[in-house]
């Protein structure tokens, strides 16, 4: 009788062995890519420049909103037009024309900074590139700000009503994961290759020489992920006070 009790037993035993066999053998769960998890609004929370080693969030940015919309159509809006101008021109120059940024950013009037950002997208990558559309209103606000940054308009832009000028930066570090997907990281670093752009009346790129690409900011940039939609952050933001 216990032989037979113990036959019985034997292939109760060999599922069981089978069962925890096939679960210590299953791969763990595949992490979220790195392009899903860039997707969202996000607000800047710390500015800092690797060069000089200090923060500069408040010298930068301290006036202005600070938000940054990435979409899965490769869609860039923020208020963060400040912060590129900074990476691209730097800091003495930068501080120069604060007085006219306000006519170049009308946050208020939900006139964004524009861009679009690619990626190797369905895997877990380390760098990324965005490009930066910016715009300026009229010809005069070019000329003054391109004379404080003493640049050379380009050729064609001399009997523009406006003119934009397309900031790419290929290869930025960018750092988020599973375990704190609502923290995102940036950097800008030896490895960033910015390429400035205008384009002609066909739409076609064109090398904008008038510009160094070598100076730009290298820095280090938080952000935190918001709830809330772009525009209504903007909104609340630039509401009266009651």
């Amino acid at each position: 009788m216990r032989l037979f009790r113990n036959f019985l037993a034997l292939p109760v035993l060999a599922l069981i062995a089978g069962i925890v066999t096939i679960t210590s053998c299953e791969d763990p769960e595949d992490p979220t890519p790195t392009n899903e998890l860039m997707e969202g609004v996000w607000e800047m929370n710390s500015l800092y420049d690797n060069t000089t080693s200090g923060e500069k969030k408040d010298s930068v940015v301290a006036f202005f909103p600070q938000w940054i919309h990435m979409d899965d159509m490769n869609s860039v809006n923020s208020t963060l037009g400040p912060l590129f101008m900074w990476i691209v021109y730097g800091d003495s120059k930068f501080i120069s024309v604060t007085s006219k940024i306000d006519e170049v950013f009308k946050y208020a009037d939900l006139q964004l900074t524009e861009g679009e950002w690619f990626i190797d997208k369905n895997k877990v990558v380390d760098n990324f590139t965005i490009e930066i559309k910016m715009k300026f209103p009229t010809m005069e606000t070019v000329t003054e700000i391109f004379d404080i940054f003493n640049i050379d308009l380009p050729e064609f832009a001399e009997d523009a009503m406006d003119l934009v000028i397309y900031h790419k930066f290929k290869y930025v570090g960018v750092t988020i994961n599973d375990d704190n997907p609502d923290k995102m990281v940036w950097t800008f670093g030896e490895g960033v290759q910015p390429t400035y752009n205008t384009k002609d009346q066909y739409g076609d790129p064109v090398l904008y020489h008038g510009l160094d690409v070598n100076p730009f900011s290298e820095c280090t940039i938080t952000f935190e992920r918001k709830a809330k939609s772009l525009t209504d952050l903007i909104q609340e933001h630039t509401a009266p006070a009651k």
